[in-house]
């Protein structure tokens, strides 16, 4: 790498061989820095949804102005990633929905969440006027090879 130091009759000379260690570095500081700032990137809070293996994708669920409840473990609740109080969440509601009224309003809710608080949200979201709602879930991965309907 830099200058042979060979012994002999032989004239010592540069080599021309590229240094990668700086490069090696570079890309180890870059590798640091992806592995921090990507969980930051992620939108939203954490839910570990109910998994459902017949789930059809939602569409418009990632469109900028559609509209999505979601119900914590703790039960907090969020509205387009910004928590809010049940009492807030009508008034917020109607604001949102009313910027894409033809757009189904998204909830989704943690697995741990008690069936009654999210129908209490579904009632509060059809109190508002919301006509159309529907409710997220993960898709179940079947297992390769496995018959219809088998567990």
């Amino acid at each position: 790498m830099g200058m042979s130091s060979g012994g002999g009759s032989k004239v010592s000379g540069v080599t021309s061989d590229i240094n990668v260690t700086p490069m090696a570095d570079i890309m180890l500081v870059l590798l640091i820095i992806f592995m921090i700032t990507t969980p930051l990137l992620q939108e939203g809070v954490y839910l570990n949804m109910a998994k459902a293996q017949n789930a059809q994708v939602a569409q418009g669920a990632t469109d900028e102005d559609s509209t999505t409840i979601a119900l914590t473990r703790d039960e907090k609740v969020y509205l387009n990633k910004d928590e809010v109080s049940l009492t807030q969440l009508p008034q917020k509601l109607a604001d949102s929905i009313a910027k894409a009224p033809d757009k189904p309003l998204f909830v989704k809710s943690d697995i741990a969440v008690k069936y009654g608080r999210v129908v209490e949200v579904v009632n509060t979201a059809r109190d508002t006027g919301v006509k159309r709602i529907a409710l997220m879930v993960d898709r179940e991965e079947k297992a390769p090879g496995s018959a219809p309907g088998a567990r």
